[in-house]
């Protein structure tokens, strides 16, 4: 569950990068739309859906080792930009 946790995260950090990337080529790409950038650099069809599902197994499943839930992500987005700026993926 962890490991699907962190993949997600993944996916969240690279979209966030491509909508900064993006912003700047709203009116030559996506005529003035942000909702078109936004649809672009997330596909929403499927990873609202995906996260839901990941992150409430991730909560449900916590082995309760006495550390808190957001040093959990904190770690796992951390590790996911670690991988991403080292072409890792």
């Amino acid at each position: 569950t962890s490991h699907f946790v962190a993949l997600q995260i993944g996916v969240l950090l690279k979209g966030t990068c491509y909508l900064a990337e993006e912003i700047f080529h709203l009116q030559s790409r996506h005529h003035g739309s942000f909702w078109r950038a936004l649809s672009a650099c997330f596909p929403l069809h499927w990873y609202g859906p995906m996260l839901l599902i990941c992150g409430s197994a991730y909560v449900a499943l916590l082995n309760g080792d006495g550390q808190p839930l957001d040093l959990h992500l904190g770690l796992a987005s951390l590790f996911q930009l670690f991988t991403l700026a080292l072409g890792l993926h």
